[in-house]
């Protein structure tokens, strides 16, 4: 059982501390750590060691995956990002907000797939509103996304995403609907997809943590569809390369199949079973409802993306 840090003297306790256990806790790396910090790696080493010292708890481990936190690190982290976040907020509340000039960090939630298609527009939209802007683009689980929104570890998350409604709000991007992806190699276009072929085909599975395009294999189970998955993969830039040079089809949004068959070698058909179209939204917290920079963050997601 962790110890809570309720009663801690955060008064007593230098600030660059705490978002020092808040990165180490996102980037699981110091070298990382120090870079987004603007310090350098020793003086990071020194800051966790008085962290350690001061709670008593090594609060983060090397280890073959990073720097992974004890019980207490990581319950400290994530008190410390709400309070951190709570600070941040009513000191972009009182300052003027100049996009032109912000060096503001935004990070934004999103999936491979997502990264493929979204980042290059978004990126040029804040290079043309906010020249010396960073943009952070992060994969989180699905069940981590409320969470990384409200304690301010994201400023916005993109795709489609099954969150709950009540402390999320979110703005329609578009609506997309599934295809089938082949490689022209091994599939040449003898017409539509019938379903007779579908079924007797190989699939690939994209079984990703950081999107709900699993909800596809549902949809298809409603039709009465069983897929003769081959091979199961956790993230959908691998696909292009493992589709075209292969029998494999795979399941996906058209946006997305459009890309890929500019890489050669691949085209899209239409599924044999009409699956439901799905929306894609940018999600924020309300929170962060009235913070300038996010606000404004938000509003140039919608400008550069509504338009694919």
């Amino acid at each position: 059982m962790t110890r809570t840090p309720s009663n801690v003297d955060i008064s007593r306790i230098d600030l660059n501390l705490l978002r020092l256990c808040t990165t180490l806790l996102e980037t699981r790396n110091v070298t990382l750590a120090a870079e987004r910090l603007g310090v350098t790696q020793p003086t990071l080493s020194y800051g966790l060691a008085k962290l350690r010292k001061r709670f008593n708890d090594r609060l983060f481990l090397r280890g073959p995956q990073g720097m992974l936190p004890t019980p207490l690190g990581e319950q400290l982290a994530r008190e410390f990002a709400q309070a951190l976040g709570q600070i941040d907020r009513a000191v972009e509340s009182a300052e003027h907000f100049e996009p032109s000039d912000t060096r503001r960090r935004f990070r934004v939630a999103m999936s491979d797939i997502g990264g493929l298609y979204f980042v290059p527009p978004l990126l040029m939209q804040l290079q043309q509103e906010a020249p010396f802007a960073e943009l952070e683009v992060k994969q989180v689980t699905l069940d981590q996304v409320v969470d990384g929104l409200a304690s301010g570890a994201i400023d916005a998350a993109v795709g489609n995403l099954p969150i709950a409604a009540g402390h999320t709000r979110s703005a329609l991007l578009f609506r997309e609907r599934y295809v089938c992806l082949v490689g022209t190699k091994h599939h040449p276009r003898r017409g539509p997809m019938t379903l007779k072929r579908f079924l007797a085909s190989r699939h690939v599975l994209v079984a990703s943590p950081f999107s709900g395009h699993q909800l596809v294999e549902e949809a298809l189970r409603a039709h009465g569809v069983s897929r003769r998955i081959a091979v199961t993969i956790p993230h959908f830039t691998v696909l292009p390369g493992l589709v075209a040079q292969s029998d494999l089809l795979v399941t996906l949004p058209s946006r997305v199949a459009r890309v890929f068959e500019s890489f050669g070698g691949l085209a899209s058909v239409e599924l044999p079973v009409e699956l439901p179209d799905f929306e894609v939204k940018v999600h924020w917290h309300t929170r962060h409802e009235n913070s300038p920079p996010v606000r404004w963050f938000r509003d140039q997601i919608v400008k550069a993306l509504a338009p694919l």
